[in-house]
Formats: C-alpha cells, structure tokens, sequence
C-alpha cells in the first residue's frame, strides 16, 4: 500500500516544485502585464491623447470584472464545473487575447483606421477610439487573469496538499509580486524605438504563459489517473447564503472587510500612478522612477514572511494592522506635502504593504470558522475590488481637476514664432505652489499637423521657476530628446559619421573602439547607410556589437547621435537605419522646421498634492478600522493580538 502512494507524481518533489515553478511563471507573467503599463502613462497621455481621467478609467477596466460580474464568485463556481484544466485553458488564454486587444488599440495600424476603429469611433465619440479599444481589451484581460490566480492556487494546493503548502502558497504569491517589480523596472528599457514595444513585450509573456499551462496539462492528465479524489463534498462545504447573512452581521469581519478595502485602494491604485508621480514632482527619468517604484514591490518579497512569522509566533495581528495603516499615511502625506527623496516614503510604504496583508489574512481565520473562509475571503476580495475599480478613476478626475490648463498648445503660427525666437515664457497653470521657485521638468511636442497626431520630435527642458511660477524655455538648450524623425534633420554635405564599437554594456563614451571615421555622409534609395567597418579581405571578428553612431558638422559638434545594435555580414559591411536605436543627443540647430503645418505642445509637470492627500485620506479610514477591529476584538475574544501559532 505504501509503495503505491508513494509512486504519485505529487511525491516526486522535482516533479512537485516544478509544477509550482509553471504556475508561478503564469501568475508572474499575469501580474507583470498588469503593470506594465503603469510607467507609459505620459506616453499615452502625449501619443493616444489620453487624459488622467482616462488613464484612470483604462486601468479601471481590469476590476470591473469582479465589481459588476461577481467573478471572484463565478470564477469559483466554473471551476468547480468544468475542472482545472478546461477553466484554467480559458481564462489564461482570455489573458491572452485581452493583452493582444490592448496593444492593437495603441498600435499604429489600429489608429490609422485599422478593424475596429471605425466600430470603436461610432458610439460615445466623448471618448477616443484608443481608449475604447484598450478599455475592452484591459477588461478582457482582467475577467481572465482574475479567475486564472484562482486556478493556479488551486494547482498548487492540489500538488501540496499535506506536504509544503503554506510554503509554496507563499513563494507563488511572492513570484507574482516579483512580475510587478520586474514590469515598472523594465517597462521603461522597452520603449526605443517604438513605446508600444513595452505593452507588446507584455502580451509575448502572456502567450508564453499560455504555453506552459498546456504543458502542465499533461502532467494534471497523468496525476489524476494516478489520484482519484472519492470524498464527497460534505454539506457544510457546500455555499449557503445563511454563511453571508452571517458574515456581514459579524461586527468584527465587517472591520477587517472595510480595513482590506481602504488599505488595498491606497496601493495598487498608487502603483499604477507612482512613476508618473516621481517623472512629474521630481523631475525623475522614466527608468529612474521605474526602478525606484519596483523597491515597494521588491521590499515586500522579502517583509511579509519575516511579519508572517512575527504573527504567528508572536501575535499582535491587530496591532501590526494599526502600525501598517499608519506607515501608509505618512508616505502618502511625505509624496503629498514634502520633497524629501522618494526612497523613504516609498520604502514606508513597502514597509505597510508588508505589515497589513501578513497579518490580516491569516487573521481573518480566527474570526470566521474553516466552513465559511471560502465565502469571507470572496467576500473580501469582492469588496476590495471596488476600491480597485473606484480609486484610479477618481484620481485621474482629481489629477485633471488640480492640473486643468497643464498642456499649452501652440499652433501653428505660434509655433513659428517660438521656432524663430528660440524661447517661451509663461507662468505654471495651477493655483498649488508646488513648483514654484524651483527646478523643474517640462515636455516639449511637435506634431506634423494638427489632426494626424503624428509626433515627429519630442524633448525635455529644465527650468528654475520663479516665486510666483514664472519660467522660461530656450529651447536651443535641450537636456534630453527622447524622439525625432531623422528626416527632420538637415544635415550639410561636409557632414562626417563616427561609428564607435561599445566594449561594456554601459554605453560609456571612454569604453569606445573606434570602427568608422568617414567625412562620406550618404543614405541610399533605402534611407539607410552603409558602413563598412572591417578591413579589406579581412573577415570581422564580432558580427553583432554595441555601437554608438554620431554624425558631426565639419567643426567637430555633434548633429545626431543615437546607440544602436549593429549586425556585420562576411564582407565587413552594415546596414544602418537611423531613428531605431536608442538616441543620445540632437542638435536643435540641425532641425528643419520649415514646414507649414507644425504644431506643438508644451506640457507642464503634474501636481499630485490632491491626489496623495486623497490616499492619506484612505490612510485615515485604515486606521479607523483597524482602532475599530483591535477595540471589539476585546469584547469579541477572537484572539488577534495571540499568536497564530499555539504551542
């Protein structure tokens, strides 16, 4: 007998950690792709025209699943219905399809009038077609990857059920977090030469996702022919709408509900806003406030065990709840009414992430019994889910209302002027003094016209601004240009090209090979230049590098320099396509603006000041809660403060 049960795939630990490891690379695949777009939200707000309500109503779209459609209830009934592997196949493969959706509707083929813009640009013409589209794919997304995280944690209970469960429950959850913080860290490195290639990285994991759960098919076909689950469901585990009656009666459960829901909505909703928030009060680079956005993430990977074990062995559950909640409002307060550096209210934060779910989830089974938790924690889930449907929408609002006039559009005639004069004054078009009398980042647009939309340069400028949010812009004096047209520039005939081999990753300018020095500058029919880099009958020795491509004027300055990844063939020579590397500099004195038709915009940093007071507000309510649940806990003797653990 023994020697049957132990010939299981379940006892077979390579066998058990790796199904684990496929079900965490989905759930990481799921969570990274519901981040990823958290660092783009200016480019969507500058290429597809978005608003901040916009923005705020796009990322909405992922919990309206859950809000309107009881997923967190169906979701459950279907997979019990129809089983693992039909359910998890559908839902993934839903993620899937709603990732693709979303990209088309912020890909270029899409806003040229590709299928579907002409349906998606025939009703609420109040809102763009590229926010209809991306909205309906977002919620596709969203009724899949919810359900598809209930699948999985039933994968990894079937395979640990009796051995290390609350380990590998844990490491799936923490693998998943880790797809959060590798999205807001990478995000920003994907955006060269073309921005959507961030989302469309995002929906390749997805499909990749979908691969490996056909993969674990086949191993779920093989276990259960060896496992056959004969226990019938008893009647207590069976749903009754008495276990809800009973549980929203429950004084203390209807705490801890409203705790969960004010906390989450006072996270998430802000990791879909913080790299904007950090681009826009401190003047950060994309891939800076990336990374320093991921440390919430990362922080909490290794804080909620160590708390977990805090909770268990020690207890004081409700008391870690009160402290959380109180971490959260002073982080929200110091992004509201501070400048100190980002990494101390952000590590707070990560910090009070860490405390609240570590000891309000296991909490939550001191105060429901074992035959209702399933019914609390949907329950919960279902409550919170509003928070996470409610707050980015009305932060966005929030956001548009304190910045209403933070776009200046200049058009054309205006922008000939400004092209000529080289220098824009104005005064910040918000009533907060946030900026005032500081340094400061402001964006600056140039479209080919004013109805395609198509951006041909856009830069960066820092300015100090005065007492009373005066400035001014030469913008001879670019700090940063992140897109031009190469055609923009107009290059003279004594023009040289300098192709220098990068020896390290780091793109640093003394870590050069010098390959090309030609004063021959020359595209072909093609738009592109040919180099050749090796000598004469010599074969290269690396026929893919780094390399850093400049073109200079006869003085020695530099028009055009952009990092590019150039590709050899057996003769020595490369083909090279300007505009899609990575750009390094641009002489604005190069760029031909002649044309009639340009327009542009110049647009002015963000003040988040409402919008993070609006989460210490959530902050305070998470307190209340948490005061509320520890002082009934006292007359309801649930044990919070005991530990989990009773030896």
């Amino acid at each position: 007998m023994k020697e049957r049960i132990h010939k299981t795939m379940r006892d077979n630990p390579a066998l058990r950690w790796g199904v684990l490891l496929l079900s965490s690379l989905v759930m990481f695949f799921n969570y990274y792709f519901y981040d990823a777009l958290s660092p783009l939200k200016d480019l969507m707000q500058t290429n597809l025209g978005f608003s901040s309500s916009d923005y705020g109503a796009f990322m909405s779209a992922y919990s309206v699943p859950n809000v309107f459609l009881a997923m967190a209830v169906l979701g459950g009934i279907i997979l019990d219905k129809l089983g693992i592997r039909i359910t998890g196949t559908l839902f993934v493969f839903m993620m899937a399809l709603g990732g693709v959706i979303t990209a088309y509707g912020a890909s270029d083929m899409y806003l040229a009038g590709g299928p579907g813009y002409a349906l998606m640009n025939s009703f609420l013409t109040g809102y763009s077609p590229a926010l209809k589209m991306m909205y309906l794919g977002f919620f596709i997304f969203g009724l899949g990857a919810e359900t598809s995280i209930v699948v999985l944690s039933k994968i990894v209970v079937k395979w640990f059920k009796g051995k290390e469960l609350a380990l590998a429950l844990g490491l799936n959850l923490a693998i998943g977090r880790l797809g959060t913080a590798l999205a807001l860290f990478l995000s920003p490195y994907l955006i060269h030469p073309e921005w959507t290639n961030a989302i469309w990285f995002g929906v390749l994991l997805l499909w990749l996702g979908l691969l490996f759960y056909i993969i674990y098919i086949f191993l779920d076909l093989k276990i259960d022919k060896q496992v056959k689950e004969t226990l019938p469901e008893s009647e207590e585990d069976q749903f009754r709408w008495r276990d809800l009656l009973d549980l929203i009666t429950n004084r203390t459960f209807i705490y801890i509900t409203l705790l969960c829901v004010t906390f989450y909505s006072a996270v998430f909703p802000f990791v879909k806003y913080a790299p904007d928030l950090l681009m826009n009060k401190f003047g950060m680079e994309r891939d800076i406030a990336g990374q320093i956005s991921s440390i919430l993430m990362f922080g909490t990977i290794l804080l909620t065990p160590l708390f977990g074990w805090i909770a268990d062995n020690k207890g004081k559950s409700a008391t870690l709840m009160y402290l959380g909640s109180a971490l959260l409002i002073i982080s929200h307060l110091m992004f509201a009414l501070t400048t100190i550096t980002p990494l101390l209210p952000i590590f707070l934060l990560g910090v009070a992430f860490s405390l609240v779910p570590a000891a309000m989830w296991p909490a939550v089974t001191k105060i429901v019994g074992d035959n209702k938790l399933g019914t609390a924690y949907g329950f919960m889930f279902s409550v919170q889910n509003i928070g996470l449907w409610a707050l980015p929408i009305l932060v966005g609002v929030v956001l548009d209302a304190s910045n209403p006039e933070f776009r200046i559009d200049l058009k054309n005639q205006q922008f000939k002027e400004i092209e000529q004069s080289g220098n824009f004054a104005s005064s910040l078009n918000t009533t907060s003094s946030t900026f005032n009398n500081k340094n400061i980042k402001f964006k600056y647009v140039v479209y080919k016209d004013s109805l395609s939309g198509e951006i041909v340069y856009r830069s960066y400028y820092e300015t100090k601004t005065g007492k009373d949010g005066d400035y001014s812009i030469n913008f001879r004096n670019n700090e940063m240009v992140d897109l031009i047209k190469f055609d923009l520039l107009e290059i003279p005939q004594d023009a040289k090209i300098y192709i220098d081999r990068v020896k390290s990753p780091t793109f640093g300018d003394n870590d050069t090979i010098r390959l090309l020095e030609s004063s021959k500058f020359q595209l072909d029919e093609k738009n592109q230049y040919i180099a050749t880099l090796a000598e004469p009958g010599k074969k290269p020795n690396k026929k893919n590098f780094d390399a850093i491509i400049s073109i200079k004027d006869a003085d020695g300055r530099v028009i055009y320099s952009e990092s590019q990844k150039l590709y050899m063939d057996e003769t020595g020579k490369s083909k090279i396509k300007f505009g899609f590397g990575e750009l390094r500099s641009v002489n604005y004195e190069a760029l031909d603006f002649r044309q009639e038709t340009y327009v542009a915009e110049i647009i002015e940093p963000l003040d988040y000041t409402n919008a993070m007071l609006m989460f210490s507000a959530l902050g305070l309510l998470g307190i209340l809660f948490a005061f509320l649940l520890k002082r009934d806990d006292k007359v309801s003797g649930y044990g919070l403060e005991q530990p989990n653990i009773q030896k």
